[in-house]
């Protein structure tokens, strides 16, 4: 059981922290010829031609670049070959999760019934585009980021290999910059060396990797703090002249006020949460002992809108400013009212003939939205109480006084609404003056006008009829609506042959007798702005 060796494994975790390193070891450890064992020998054949990278029973497959199903039929016939010399032929494919759906498939039959001497070693950065079924015949290893404290300890052994002087402020930048990554910190370490044997300052070198500086983010936190605005500017100015990403500089200032925040809400475990040099993190404790909380939640929600908005403008420069700006110099609550007058009027474009194709969709839109509307309108009234205008102030003294004046002045208060919205007053030629109530006015309808009436009750028309009747009247005047058995629907408070005119008008065509009459045709015309279609 201690030398029983699993078919397939699958390492996953994010780029740049060993996994295709790991699995060359553990190939060197399976086929070492004193194992399978965890400590290789390093002199046998199989070691030292894993070492020098020209092994001939450990083939490495970029899944990226040979995706394809014609490369896994090519390995289902190679692994029934023998290994040479080793006692494992072993198959390392990186970034698996490459591989097309049909691949995958023909990988499967192998996984399924794979030869003794055969092993696989999987390296993912996205497990979850490994197929359930190839993960069920793997052993699965997560590999994690690997800490700040631990890249800086390697790139500091590496400089003492290599003889190199470097300061930690810089071993601690680079190790930031590599997010975890062992790769990227000992590459980015392999392009400060060049720079420092030119002798340039530490802000240049790491500018030259595209790294911000501490001291700017200090600075950038200094300014902000002592509300020096004319500094702050100065200092993005000096950035965009000198070549920086704001971008990537807006990110590494959100890093550093985060770290600030670690030192206000948690002084004790700073150094350990924040893993900065010890003179940054003397600065920000500093710094933090004399900070609100809230100032400094408020800077990190700044930088993270500053960081959506710079992706979609594709600046950064005026989201950071504006940031900067209205933190230092947060603007006043006050209303200013604008001179009418002095603001000119949009132009209004002509109205667009609406095809002949979608006349007929609109119609049958709007009968969705009304009857859409009604279902909202009779909940709505069921838990209702009729209102007064906002405006009414002293009722009237007299109720009959109110709605004899109302039925006096009728005609006229069509008239009124006809000439502003005559889809509303052809409803009201269907109603009749009722009684008052205060300063109240009922409307009447008969039982069979109950759709006219659900018209008229929407909250915007509600407001137009009262307008009018305000207007009328010379004085403040609500309305509200009901259904009575004593109304006959009358039909001719108007000249009907007056509106039918006026709506050929509106609709630019001369309308049919029969579409004429039909009144509900002509409110919907009214309401949503439709025109008659004939068809020859």
């Amino acid at each position: 059981a201690k030398k029983h060796v699993h078919h397939a494994y699958i390492f996953s975790g994010p780029r740049g922290v060993g996994k295709t390193s790991l699995a060359r070891i553990f190939a060197t450890a399976l086929n070492c010829f004193q194992g399978p064992t965890v400590a290789p020998c390093g002199k046998c054949i199989s070691c030292i031609e894993i070492a020098k990278g020209t092994p001939l029973d450990v083939i490495e497959i970029d899944a990226a670049s040979n995706r394809g199903i014609d490369e896994m039929r090519v390995l289902r016939e190679n692994v029934s070959l023998s290994p040479t010399y080793s006692r494992y032929k072993i198959y390392i494919i990186d970034e698996v999760h490459m591989l097309s759906q049909d691949a995958f498939n023909a990988l499967l039959k192998t996984l399924e019934e794979p030869p003794a001497h055969v092993k696989f070693i999987f390296a993912t950065t996205h497990i979850h585009k490994v197929l359930p079924t190839i993960q069920s015949r793997c052993q699965k290893f997560q590999f994690n980021l690997v800490s700040l404290e631990l890249i800086v300890r390697k790139l500091k052994d590496i400089a003492r290999q290599e003889k190199l002087k470097i300061e930690d402020t810089l071993l601690y930048a680079v190790a930031r910059a590599a997010e975890g990554s062992i790769r990227d910190a000992e590459s980015l370490l392999d392009q400060l060396v060049p720079v420092m044997l030119q002798e340039g300052s530490n802000q240049d070198i790491l500018s030259f990797l595209g790294i911000v500086d501490e001291t700017s983010l200090n600075s950038a936190l200094e300014y902000l703090f002592t509300k020096d605005l004319d500094a702050a500017i100065a200092l993005i100015d000096t950035m965009v002249n000198n070549g920086k990403d704001l971008g990537t500089f807006s990110v590494a200032l959100m890093e550093h006020a985060r770290n600030l925040l670690l030192a206000k809400v948690s002084p004790k475990n700073f150094e350990r949460i924040a893993g900065i040099v010890p003179q940054t993190k003397e600065y920000l404790l500093k710094l933090a002992a004399g900070a609100q909380t809230g100032a400094i939640l408020n800077i990190i929600d700044s930088l993270i809108k500053v960081r959506e908005l710079s992706q979609r403008l594709n600046t950064a420069r005026i989201p950071l400013e504006l940031a900067f700006i209205k933190f230092i110099c947060p603007p006043q609550r006050q209303e200013i009212a604008p001179d009418a007058a002095a603001i000119p009027k949009a132009p209004v474009p002509p109205p667009a003939v609406p095809e002949l194709k979608k006349s007929f969709s609109r119609i049958t839109q709007a009968h969705k939205e009304i009857d859409a509307h009604f279902e909202e309108e009779e909940d709505a009234q069921k838990n209702s109480t009729p209102r007064a205008p906002k405006d009414v102030g002293v009722a009237c003294a007299n109720d009959d006084v109110l709605i004899v004046e109302v039925k006096e002045k009728w005609k006229e208060i069509l008239s009124d609404m006809q000439k502003k919205r005559a889809a509303i007053a052809s409803h009201l030629m269907l109603a009749e003056p009722h009684t008052s109530a205060g300063a109240v006015v009922t409307i009447a309808f008969a039982k069979r006008d109950y759709f006219h009436k659900e018209i008229v009750e929407g909250n915007k028309n509600v407001r137009f009829i009262e307008e009018i009747l305000s207007g009328v009247l010379g004085r403040p005047v609500g309305v509200k609506f009901i259904i009575s058995d004593d109304v006959q629907s009358p039909t001719q408070v108007m000249p009907h042959d007056q509106f039918s005119a006026q709506a050929e008008n509106r609709n630019g065509q001369q309308s049919s007798g029969a579409h004429a009459d039909n009144d509900f045709m002509n409110d919907l015309l009214d309401t949503f702005g439709g025109t008659f279609h004939t068809e020859s």
